[in-house]
């Protein structure tokens, strides 16, 4: 599927997604969860909101309550939400604290939760949330939801390789469009041509294309992720490559190799072949996840079984990135 669709698949998706986190937030006692971040937001309700560029600041974007196991969006029409939200559940967008903390307020359950989790809390809201139910105890949220986002689910995964496949439609597209003598501008406006083509126009890391330390001749690297159904797909290459680009094949597999479930960071780190200049091992999903891990960052990470990660090394100036998902006995990339 390369857009939003009403099947039952989608459906079945969206309940899993939203029984992990309601089972999550029974298992340390949270009674309501607030969530402000965007992914987060479409993975625990399965709402689609449009793509907009640029940061924003935090929001009760969606309400989570434990004991009704019900969820309360903030948006202004029911475009785009998924038929388990009722049109009821909806509370409107205002500049107004007043009206905000009423919408809230409204809401059954939080008046009177007892424990309140809150993905990024912000300072402006705590002050509401404390007004709100004075009662509660607010908890950092963010763990939480890391934890039930990190290993995906199959028809996660069937996603996330369908995403994979545009970002290498893409890539083939700025190969065929480089190899013609064209320049990287060209490279990039293929790559997303094609992307359109399949009906796939929301980026995640988007289509970047730039030239190569001239020493290793006329190439350029080429990095494209695309989200496809939500789900990040993405890849890289130097092209064409200065070398057979074997040195930068085999550093990536024995990264990826190293990426097994109960590896550490240091366990990562001994797997970096002689000559690699830069490497980064990253959570993949909707978009950006954790963990990340690099040489100087991650020293607390563990892989777990059902992650997926985009493992990125650079040999010799030459440049790969692939997304590989984490197996009980071995790591494969998609």
């Amino acid at each position: 599927m390369t857009g939003p669709t009403a099947t039952i698949e989608d459906a079945e998706l969206r309940a899993a997604r939203r029984d992990r986190v309601f089972d999550a937030m029974g298992a340390v006692g949270l009674d309501v969860l607030v969530l402000g971040r965007r992914d987060s937001v479409a993975y625990a309700s399965g709402a689609r909101s449009l793509w907009t560029a640029g940061s924003r600041p935090f929001g009760p974007a969606c309400v989570l309550v434990e004991s009704a196991r019900s969820i309360h969006l903030l948006s202004s029409w029911d475009d785009g939400v998924p038929p388990e939200v009722p049109f009821e559940h909806l509370y409107g967008v205002t500049w107004n604290g007043a009206i905000m903390a009423g919408a809230l307020t409204a809401i059954p359950g939080l008046p009177i939760a007892a424990r309140i989790g809150v993905e990024a809390l912000s300072p402006g809201f705590e002050h509401m949330a404390r007004r709100l139910a004075p009662e509660a105890e607010l908890v950092p949220a963010d763990d939480l939801m890391r934890a039930v986002r990190a290993l995906k689910l199959p028809a996660e995964l069937a996603r996330i390789r369908a995403a994979v496949a545009v970002a290498k439609v893409g890539m083939e597209a700025a190969r065929a469009t480089l190899a013609s003598g064209a320049g990287p501008a060209a490279a990039r406006v293929a790559a997303l041509e094609a992307a359109a083509a399949r009906g796939v126009t929301v980026p995640a890391s988007g289509v970047a294309v730039w030239p190569v330390d001239r020493t290793l001749g006329p190439s350029v690297h080429v990095d494209i992720g695309f989200l496809v159904d939500g789900y990040e797909g993405g890849v890289g290459r130097t092209v064409p490559a200065a070398d057979d680009g074997s040195a930068v094949v085999a550093a990536q597999g024995l990264l990826v190799d190293a990426c097994r479930p109960g590896a550490t960071a240091v366990d990562l780190r001994g797997a970096v072949a002689p000559g690699v200049t830069r490497w980064v091992v990253r959570g993949s999903g909707m978009g950006f996840e954790p963990p990340v891990v690099t040489d100087t960052l991650g020293g607390t990470e563990v892989i777990e079984d059902g992650m997926v990660l985009s493992v990125d090394v650079e040999v010799g100036g030459l440049r790969r990135r692939d997304l590989a998902v984490v197996g009980p006995e071995d790591t494969g990339v998609l």
